[in-house]
Formats: structure tokens, C-alpha cells, sequence
């Protein structure tokens, strides 16, 4: 019974375990479920987490390439409501040292991020990431939220993702200093700007990721063309180019087939510096008989013994005669002094004094060019060899100088000497009036521009294209895979890629400069029989033995194209504070004449003028000469007879175009000269140096069409956007042309063509030019301005750093 009893215990006690180890295998594998189902929402959190800030990162490269489009093309962007406003609400003032203050894109008529991108100092960004030239976000109050309200709505109309944070400011400048405003000084610049965006990821009202995107963007190095046809061979003999509005450059001799007179030129470097008498002062003589209203200023000796007078200039109050002696000038302004009987006001200095002992300030030179029809004001010929005029191969005035016509007579007539020709330009006068300047052909670098073009995706529309050469087939690989000659790929009106940059390829592949094994494809020539319509439109870099044409028929229909900007001297205008309406002065505070005047846009190969009104246009106001004007031979322009724009002065008050209101003044401006345009089928005819009647319409000409080859009609208050004028025009009139190319065409190779082709832009070519027609090249000024990947809608920025990891 014992024993049983003790057999039995054991049992017991083991069935209470097994419940127990199934407790603990439970709760463990309760655990181990509720671990796998903690991992699965963590993950499920981070993979949210991931999205949104992938989300984020990807809005603000969004919100970043929307602002370098703008840079592309901002008049696209503004039409479509995507450009922010030019308003100092979102602009930073700034600070450049020395109480000068400014904004970018300083005049509300400017739109922002567009070009030009590094002329004047407005142009520039100077900022840092802290102090950006354009910074747009909630700080920056309405201006800047309701931006962002509609570009957020444009771009992400969902809501749940939005940009807060936009800034442009300046690019790398490796080694710059930063002055105590925290702006950048003019070091060497690695591109136009830095853009910085921001975006974030929103659940319902709260921010769930914020990421920002840096970019840095350059200029795209398209080649600036200064020239209609430029050569490092020779344009002599059968070259029977006419060329028109542009330069003509030779590394060896020249034969100018069509020899006309253009600007006159004083020496290599200047043409006739005809600012003087635009707003200018005469330099007091003795003995000399004054009208009331004259305008003198000190002679050069009074001025070199005190330079202050430099400042002054003096308002005769009365008619008289000057003393023998020079009088004690005064230096108060709106003081007055006696000078043997006549009465002196003393006002601020006009911009262009009269210098006596100067021949290039010495006259009056804009009353020589008034009224004068000048054959072409654009075309001049350098070479670094001689150069013969016409067909009769005649020689340029006296023909052993580098100058050979050399406009340093008064009496020389500004619209037959041919000061416009220059040869033996070998070398580089120091001088500051040069006799010459060497002739250099401007190499395109093949290694650059095929990888440029290589490393496009050579799609249509893209703007840039590369073209491989077979040397069995003698066809070029483009775009699409396609194989096709040349002058098939060439033709923007047919095939399916519009204007661009062109690059077809050597015949091998290789540099075929500098000896370095490239070899150039056949000729390329076109004849009539191509098919039309024919237009090469773009940039054409050839690597051929020789391009040339055989007759061009009716390959290209008749179109119109603008004509040059008119000439204008780059002396910069004084600025005026539109506040005190008097001159700006340095520095700030300054009085005259301890002051000194505040120069704008002085050699920066721009023309500017100072917007004091903010209607975006320049207002200028003409009248006629009250008083009888001598010109530098002593020819008098009898009072009543020309029209010429009044400068500004202190107290006067500007037109606004805009608006229909009068002046009585002009806005502060460089001088230029206006031209009468001929009309729209004369494209050959010279143009006359001329301000006008305001209500005189018959001398406007349009500047932009209505239709193909259909200007619109200009009327007394077309706008002077749309029709020339007695402003500035830095476009001409448009004229009926009817160009087998319109842009510019680089080949290694020479030309060698027949017929009577027309060119719109220009021809450089390595090799000589042979013709035995008579082609005409119009120079497209655009080329020369570096607007021809605006015209023709090429890039004009190019991406060098994209930062997404912030």
C-alpha cells in the first residue's frame, strides 16, 4: 500500500508543470508577436517618415529647377504668372561700401533673373545664403506669401507639399571677402547665382519634413559673334562678299568688296566722340561775345590749378563780351559774378566739358553728324594684312598707316572718309589712342564643343545636337538614330529640330586643330535643287573642307529682321537722387563742388539710362535748337532747324510715355544717336543722323510684325517697344530678307560657293573665302550682345552643383 501510494506522488506533481511551460511558451510567443508587431509599424513609420521626406526633397528640387527656368527664359516665366514680382519687398538693399546702396535688377520695368547676367553691377548678385539678393518667404511679408501662395498652387495644387523659402544670391567666389554688410566684393565669379528652395511635407496642419535643395547655375558659354564675316585665311580676290552692319576681320589681306562709310572713327578704339555737345559746357575765351543762356566753363589751365572747377559749369544771365582776363570763377552754386559786363550763374557741371587742348573733346562733334545720311554706321574692316577697296582693288587713303583714314581733320566729311578701315592690325598700340589693335580670328575649341554637344540627349527640342560622320556613307548620325547628309540635318524649316547648336563632327573623329590628326568631311554645298523652304537657324559649328552655295532659287521665303541698334557712347550718366530730385553725390552727404557725381553704367558695353518714373521705358524729351549751333568745320545750323533731346537738370521734370504726359526734360541717359531707319524693303540704305518733330509719325518704322514678313503699323503714339522713335532704340527696324541662314555658321574648313546667297548673322570660317557671285551677309547685331540663345531659345544657363542632401 506504501508502495503505491509513493508511486503515485510523483504524477502529480508533474502535471501542474506542463501548464506552466505552456503559460511561458504562450507569453513568449505572445511577445515575440507583439515585438514582430512593434518592427512592423516601426517600419511602417519609418517607410511614412521616408516618403514624406522624399516628398519634400523632391518639391524643393522642383521648386529649385523652377527658378533656374526662370533664369532660362523670364519672359516665359512672367507671361505665365511664375516670375516673382520686381519689388524691394523681397529684394535686400545692398550695402557695397562707401554709401553706395542699390538692388538687384534696380528698375521696377526690369524683369528679375533675366538677362544680361553680369554687365552692370544691378545684374549681379553680391549677397550670401543670409543676406540673399532676392529672399522670398513669410518674413518678407504680402509680397512674398501671396508669390508663394500661387506658386504653390501652379505647382503642387493638392496642398499637402509647398515651398516656404526661396533665395538667390551670389555664386562660389573662391577667396572673395565679404564686407561688413555681408556682401560680396567683384572677385571671379564661378557662375550667376546660387538658388536656394525650401519645401515642405504637411499632414493635415503640421510640418511632417523639411527639406532644402541648392543650386548653382552659370552662364551657358555660347560663343558672343562680334563680327559678319571673320576669317584666319584670307578675303581677297573672287571673295565678293557684300557685307552689311557688322565688322569684317581677316588674319591675312582683305579685299572690302563693298567699301562704305560707317561711324566716323578717331582711332582703333573710338569712334567720333560725339557726346560733346549732347550736354555739354564751352570752355570760356577772352574777348568773346556771350548770348544770354550760354553755358561756359573754366579754361583747362583754371581747371588744372583747381580741379573743384572741373564740377562747375556758369550760366550766362545776360548777352555781353568776356574780359581779356579770366575772372575769378565762383564755387557756390546758384552764385553769381560779373565777367566784364556779363552776368555768371554758377550751376553743376555739364557731364561732357569742352576741352580745348584736346582734340577729342575740343568740338562739338554730334553737330557734324546732325543731318548727315551715313552709308552703313556699323561696317568696319580689320586685317592684319593690307586691304584694297572695291572691285578696282583701290587703296585706302594713304595706305602705308594702320589707319590709313584717319578722321583728324574738321573739315573731313563724316559720310565719305572711310575712317572706318583699318589694316596692319599686327599688334596692339598701348597707347590711349591706339593706331591698332591686333586682329585675332576667335577660334572655336573643338575638344569643348563636342563634348558640350556630346553630352546633350540629343532629342528635338533640346537646343543642343551632336552629329557623328561615317566616312563610307558620308551621312551624319543625329538625333533619333537617323543617318542623313548634312544639309538635310541643317534645315531647321524640315527637320524636326528647330534652331539650335549644331555640331557635326570631324571626318574621323579627332581635333582638327593644332595638328592634333583631325580630318575634315567633303564640302558641304547647297544648290536650289535642295527643296524648299531652306533655313539654317542656330549655331552651325562644320568641320568641313568648305561650305558654299550654288544658287539658292526659292529655297527661303521673304521674312523680316531687325536691323542694329543705334550707336551710343558708353560714358555712363549721372545719377540722380529721385528723392531731393538733384544729383546723387560721394560721398553721401557731399555738396558741390567738394562732391563728386555719381556715375552710372560708365564702359560697360551696355547702353543705360536711369528710370525715374518706374514705367520700365526711357522717356526723352525733344525740342528744337533755340540758338544757331556751329558745327567743328564752322558751318552754322541755323536756330529752329534740328530737333535734340534736352538733357536733365536739377528741377526739371521727365515725360512719361505710359501715361501720354509731357516734359520738359529728358531722363538721365549715354548719349546716342538717333537714326531715321529706311523702310521695310530697303534694307541696303543708309540711314540719317536725326531726332524728329514728336508728331511727326512718317520717320517710325516697326520693330516688331503682326505676321510672317507683316510689320505692324507704327502710329504717333506707338509705344517705343514697338516702333522706333526719338529714344534709344537698341533694336533697328525691321527689313524684308530672305536668308539661307539666320545665326552664325563656324567652319574649319573655307567657303567656296557660288551666286548671289543671303545671310542673316555671320560666316567665320579658318580657311579663305572664295566666291564667285556676289552673297550679301547681314549681321545679326543679336549675335554681338549674346542674345542668341534668347532669339532662338537655346539655354541660356547651364546647372554646375545640385545639393539635395540638406
Amino acid at each position: 500500500m506504501k508502495n503505491r501510494m509513493r508511486n503515485r506522488n510523483p504524477k502529480k506533481r508533474e502535471e501542474g508543470s506542463a501548464l506552466l511551460v505552456s503559460l511561458m511558451v504562450m507569453v513568449g510567443l505572445s511577445l515575440l508577436g507583439l515585438g514582430f508587431v512593434a518592427i512592423s509599424e516601426t517600419e511602417s513609420i519609418i517607410a511614412v517618415n521616408e516618403r514624406n521626406f522624399v516628398q519634400a526633397q523632391v518639391a524643393a528640387e522642383a521648386g529649385a529647377r523652377a527658378v533656374i527656368e526662370m533664369f532660362q527664359d523670364a519672359p516665359w516665366a512672367n507671361t505665365r504668372g511664375l516670375l516673382p514680382p520686381n519689388n524691394v519687398a523681397i529684394k535686400t538693399q545692398r550695402n557695397h561700401g562707401g554709401g553706395t546702396l542699390d538692388y538687384y535688377k534696380g528698375r521696377s520695368g526690369l524683369l528679375l533673373f533675366d538677362a544680361p547676367f553680369r554687365v552692370n553691377q544691378h545684374d549681379r548678385f553680391y549677397g550670401d545664403e543670409e543676406h540673399a539678393d532676392v529672399l522670398i518667404n513669410s518674413t518678407k511679408g504680402t509680397v512674398a506669401t501671396t508669390y508663394l501662395t500661387n506658386l504653390n498652387t501652379a505647382l503642387f495644387p493638392d496642398g499637402s507639399i509647398r515651398i516656404t523659402d526661396i533665395r538667390v544670391y551670389a555664386p562660389p567666389m573662391p577667396g572673395a571677402t565679404k564686407n561688413a554688410h555681408g556682401f560680396y566684393d567683384n572677385s571671379t565669379r564661378y557662375g550667376v547665382a546660387t538658388v536656394s528652395v525650401t519645401a515642405e511635407k504637411l499632414i493635415g496642419a503640421r510640418v511632417a519634413a523639411t527639406r532644402t535643395v541648392k543650386a548653382v547655375v552659370a552662364e551657358t558659354p555660347f560663343p558672343i559673334v562680334d563680327g559678319a564675316i571673320e576669317t584666319s585665311g584670307s578675303l581677297v580676290g573672287q571673295g565678293n562678299f557684300h557685307v552689311y552692319w557688322g565688322k569684317v576681320l581677316s588674319e591675312k589681306e582683305m579685299q572690302l568688296a563693298r567699301p562704305a562709310v560707317g561711324m566716323p572713327w578717331f582711332d582703333a578704339k573710338e569712334q567720333m566722340n560725339f557726346e560733346y555737345g549732347y550736354d555739354s559746357s564751352m570752355e570760356w575765351t577772352p574777348s568773346t561775345g556771350y548770348a544770354m543762356d550760354d553755358i561756359i566753363n573754366a579754361t583747362g589751365a583754371a581747371i588744372t590749378a583747381n580741379p573743384r572747377l572741373a564740377k562747375l559749369a556758369y550760366v550766362a544771365t545776360n548777352a555781353g563780351t568776356s574780359d581779356t582776363v579770366e575772372p575769378a570763377w565762383g564755387t557756390a552754386i546758384g552764385a553769381t559774378f560779373t565777367d566784364n559786363g556779363i552776368t555768371w550763374r554758377t550751376v553743376p557741371a555739364r557731364q561732357f566739358r569742352i576741352d580745348l587742348s584736346d582734340w577729342y573733346s575740343q568740338y562739338n562733334w554730334l553737330y557734324s553728324l546732325l543731318g548727315v545720311t551715313i552709308p552703313d554706321p556699323w561696317l568696319h574692316a580689320r586685317s592684319r594684312g593690307d586691304i584694297q577697296l572695291g572691285n578696282n582693288k583701290g587703296t585706302p587713303c594713304n595706305s602705308a598707316n594702320p589707319h590709313p583714314c584717319d578722321f583728324d581733320q574738321v573739315t573731313w566729311d563724316p559720310a565719305t572718309r572711310y575712317s572706318n578701315v583699318f589694316q596692319k592690325q599686327i599688334t596692339t598700340d598701348a597707347s590711349s589712342k591706339p593706331e591698332s589693335i591686333e586682329v585675332f580670328f576667335p577660334t572655336m575649341d573643338f575638344e569643348f564643343w563636342k563634348a558640350i554637344a556630346q553630352g546633350s540627349n540629343n532629342e528635338p527640342g533640346q537646343g543642343i545636337y551632336y552629329f557623328d560622320y561615317d566616312e563610307t556613307t558620308k551621312l551624319f548620325t543625329g538625333p533619333g538614330g537617323a543617318a542623313k547628309p548634312a544639309l538635310d540635318w541643317m534645315n531647321a524649316k524640315k527637320n524636326g529640330l528647330g534652331p539650335g547648336f549644331y555640331f557635326f563632327d570631324s571626318a574621323n573623329g579627332k581635333n582638327p586643330q593644332f595638328g592634333k590628326g583631325g580630318t575634315l568631311t567633303d564640302a558641304i554645298k547647297l544648290n536650289a535643287g535642295a527643296g524648299g523652304p531652306y533655313q539654317m537657324q542656330g549655331y552651325i559649328y562644320l568641320n568641313a573642307k568648305s561650305f558654299g552655295t550654288t544658287g539658292s532659287g526659292n529655297l527661303v521665303s521673304d521674312d523680316i529682321y531687325p536691323m542694329p541698334g543705334e550707336p551710343f557712347r558708353d560714358t555712363g550718366y549721372r545719377e540722380v537722387d529721385v528723392v531731393a530730385k538733384k544729383f546723387k553725390m560721394t560721398p553721401t552727404g557731399a555738396v558741390l563742388p567738394d562732391g563728386d557725381f555719381v556715375i552710372v553704367g560708365e564702359n560697360n558695353a551696355v547702353w543705360d539710362y536711369q528710370d525715374l518714373n518706374d514705367n520700365g521705358v526711357f522717356d526723352v524729351h525733344v525740342a528744337q535748337n533755340t540758338r544757331a549751333l556751329t558745327q567743328p568745320d564752322g558751318t552754322v545750323i541755323a536756330a529752329g532747324t534740328v530737333w535734340l533731346p534736352v538733357a536733365w537738370t536739377e528741377g526739371c521734370t521727365p515725360p512719361d510715355e505710359t501715361k501720354g504726359t509731357a516734359g520738359d526734360c529728358s531722363e538721365p541717359h549715354e548719349p546716342y544717336l538717333n537714326f531715321t531707319y529706311p523702310a521695310v524693303g530697303n534694307p541696303k540704305d543708309g540711314l540719317k543722323a536725326e531726332w524728329h518733330n514728336p508728331t511727326d509719325v512718317t520717320f517710325r518704322r516697326a520693330k516688331v510684325k503682326q505676321s510672317e514678313n507683316v510689320p505692324i503699323t507704327c502710329k504717333s503714339d506707338s509705344p517705343s517697344r514697338d516702333c522706333t522713335s526719338n529714344a534709344y532704340d537698341d533694336a533697328g527696324a525691321l527689313v524684308r530678307l530672305a536668308p539661307l541662314l539666320w545665326g552664325a555658321m563656324y567652319n574649319e574648313g573655307g567657303y567656296d560657293g557660288s551666286g548671289n546667297a543671303t545671310y542673316y548673322g555671320a560666316l567665320l570660317m579658318r580657311g579663305d573665302f572664295n566666291s564667285t557671285g556676289t552673297p550679301d551677309v547681314f549681321f545679326n547685331e543679336c549675335l554681338a550682345k549674346g542674345c542668341l540663345e534668347n532669339q532662338l531659345k537655346l539655354q541660356r544657363v547651364m546647372i554646375t552643383s545640385f545639393e539635395t542632401d540638406q
